[in-house]
Formats: structure tokens, C-alpha cells, sequence
């Protein structure tokens, strides 16, 4: 069986705090939260700011869109201040929700096909995955708020059910691709070392 799929099965909640509080597994709920306000947490080439980190621990450690609508907390409040006159706090408290989404990150891997393009429906990949869980037979809270990977995981299952082309790349595979793309680089780079240029003529 793919290892990585076992990990998604067997995963414990996540014990990690940021900022003083427990935050949910990451779900489709969250990710989707966080695009709309152009979260630094999905897009890791931003600044993460105080004020940006003290929003993303507000909606991973909520369960529904009220209690991510929910006022402003003297918690968060002083969390804020703290993280903006103190660079040090900030690094130290990013660092731990890097290491919450490492932690979760099982999605399954995918060997890539040369075909022709597909037409985008324009749904929402999200949406996609929520809908494919209803239509299996969770609920729609189950299908938003399940950890995200293990909803992937579902989803992929039920597609390849359906017929799909869909192959998952097992983690045997996936480390003898990564040892061969590595010697390949090695080879290159010796290939390279070793050549010299012609030389001009006078």
C-alpha cells in the first residue's frame, strides 16, 4: 500500500500552537479561506507579516465561516502587537505553522501524461473535490472540513473508480525517479566540467 496514503490514514491531530493556540488539521475549508484574503500562508513567496499570521491562526483553528467571522479577540489583539515590534517572535511562531503544513503535506503524487490539454470547466478545483465527496456520500460539512490530504486521497480513489486515467506514484517509485534525476545531474555537471573549449585559431 502507498506509505504516504497510511500516514494520511493513521495522522493525529496536529498538537502544534502558533500564536498561543491549537490549530484544526488543514482542511479544504481553510485553504479556501485563506486564498480569499491572499494569505503569505498558501502564497510562500509573500512577507508574512504579524497581522498576516495572527489571520491565518484565527481560520485554522476554526471549524466554520462564523467562527472565522468572529470579532477580533484581546488574544489576538496582543498577539498582533507582540509580532510587530518583535522580528524575532515572528520567525520563531511562522516557523511552527511551516512546520504544521509540512507535516500534512501527503497529497498523493501523479505520473505525468503527455495528452491533450483539457478544456477548464471553470470550477474551482476545491469545489471539484467537495462535490466528488458528496456525490460518494459525506456530508457537505465532512467533505470541507475532512484534513485536506485525506480528502485528496478519497477524491482520487473515487475518480479512479469511475474509470479515470488517473496512476499514483508509489513512494518505491518516486525515490527511484528522485536517485535517478540526482545521478543525472551528477552526470551533467561532471560532463560539463570536463569539456574545454575549442581553440581559437590565429
Amino acid at each position: 500500500m502507498e506509505n504516504r496514503w497510511i500516514k494520511v490514514a493513521t495522522m493525529l491531530p496536529p498538537t502544534i500552537e502558533v500564536c498561543g493556540t491549537r490549530l484544526f488539521p488543514f482542511c479544504l475549508r481553510h485553504r479556501v479561506a485563506l486564498s480569499a484574503i491572499g494569505s503569505p500562508a498558501l502564497a510562500r513567496d509573500k512577507e508574512m507579516t504579524g497581522a498576516d499570521l495572527v489571520a491565518a491562526v484565527r481560520i485554522l483553528s476554526s471549524r466554520t465561516i462564523e467562527d472565522i467571522r468572529r470579532p477580533s479577540s484581546w488574544k489576538e489583539a496582543w498577539w498582533a502587537a507582540k509580532l510587530r515590534r518583535n522580528q524575532k517572535a515572528l520567525v520563531e511562531e511562522a516557523s511552527k505553522l511551516m512546520i504544521y503544513f509540512e507535516a500534512q503535506s501527503l497529497w498523493p503524487r501523479f505520473w505525468e501524461k503527455s495528452a491533450k490539454p483539457s478544456q477548464s470547466t471553470g470550477t474551482p478545483w476545491e469545489l471539484v473535490v467537495v462535490a466528488s465527496l458528496i456525490r460518494n456520500g459525506c456530508t457537505t460539512e465532512e467533505a470541507w472540513t475532512m484534513p485536506e490530504a485525506e480528502a485528496i486521497w478519497l477524491h482520487i480513489a473515487h475518480v479512479q473508480a469511475n474509470g479515470s486515467d488517473v496512476t499514483v506514484i508509489s513512494d518505491e517509485e518516486w525515490d527511484a525517479m528522485q536517485r535517478y534525476l540526482a545521478e543525472e545531474r551528477i552526470r551533467k555537471a561532471a560532463a560539463a566540467s570536463t569539456e574545454t573549449p575549442n581553440p581559437r585559431a590565429n
